[in-house]
């Protein structure tokens, strides 16, 4: 199915809604969305909880920095930025090795991503079986 590929994703700021929507389907993967007031700090201080139902993290992009995303990703935790909408915003959240981000400027990120931008449904495939081996050894 579309969800063990990761070709659908859920995301949402209300953790209860993760939770609930976890417990009817463990397959799906879910990302926990962060309000622009959660600072880094606050957000790996959530980490363990967070990883119990969800694949990631979507923090607001100014909170993003080599500490949440190296915690995130210890954690087993994707990490997605919103909205990043220039370039230099863009460069620096990749040079720290974000998973993914929303943009409005698509193109924008394609470019910068240049020859590392592949196909969305391999891209979404190859993250689900990243996170599974993570995940298994832990």
């Amino acid at each position: 199915p579309a969800s063990v590929r990761w070709q659908v994703v859920i995301q949402s700021f209300s953790q209860a809604s993760l939770e609930k929507i976890h417990r009817l389907d463990p397959s799906l993967p879910l990302v926990q969305l962060h309000p622009f007031t959660e600072t880094s700090q606050d957000i790996r201080g959530r980490l363990a909880d967070i990883g119990a139902y969800a694949v990631g993290i979507g923090p607001v992009f100014a909170s993003v920095d080599g500490a949440l995303v190296s915690a995130a990703h210890s954690s087993c935790l994707e990490v997605h930025p919103y909205t990043v909408n220039d370039g230099d915003g863009m460069g620096r959240l990749l040079a720290l090795g974000v998973d993914g981000m929303f943009t409005n400027f698509p193109g924008m990120l394609e470019g910068l991503l240049g020859g590392r931008a592949g196909p969305a449904k391999a891209n979404a495939a190859k993250a689900a079986r990243a996170a599974d081996r993570c995940r298994r050894t832990g």
